[in-house]
């Protein structure tokens, strides 16, 4: 199978034809296509899902399964470049921790979305495809 990239868990888990009683093989491989879509949607669930209070300060926090998300807040203006920095530090760290399938990945805020607690963020990394690094960029909307 050419440009093929295993699917992910979510791909696998969901239910594409609720009309069917009975489940098909769940789906193994995806199309390098099928993958960028597959991450980008990982990766707005995981940006746009924010992590319980309960756990956030929690000394487990790392393998608690409530651990999944990010909690940030908005820069306080497009010029304020700590804060950027800082939203984009742990974007990276989030997607270092629950995307495998990326490599080396690097956001940056590219913009204050419409609403003033959206930030439009540019992700741009690698994945492995075939036994050869594949360059990816994702420009996702992040509510704060």
């Amino acid at each position: 199978m050419t440009n093929a990239a295993i699917a992910s868990l979510f791909e696998k888990l969901t239910d594409e034809n609720l009309e069917e009683q009975f489940e098909q093989s769940p789906k193994r491989f995806a199309t390098f296509n099928e993958l960028q879509n597959s991450i980008l949607n990982d990766l707005s669930r995981l940006l746009n899902t924010r992590v319980s209070n309960v756990w956030k300060n929690s000394a487990d926090k790392i393998t608690a399964p409530y651990s999944y998300g990010i909690n940030i807040t908005a820069p306080t203006s497009a010029e304020n470049i700590f804060e950027i920095q800082a939203l984009e530090s742990k974007i990276d760290a989030v997607i270092r921790q629950f995307e495998p399938r990326l490599i080396d990945a690097k956001s940056h805020v590219i913009g204050i979305g419409n609403d003033p607690s959206s930030v439009l963020v540019n992700i741009d990394a690698m994945t492995i495809l075939e036994n050869r690094k594949t360059p990816l960029s994702f420009p996702i909307a992040v509510d704060t």
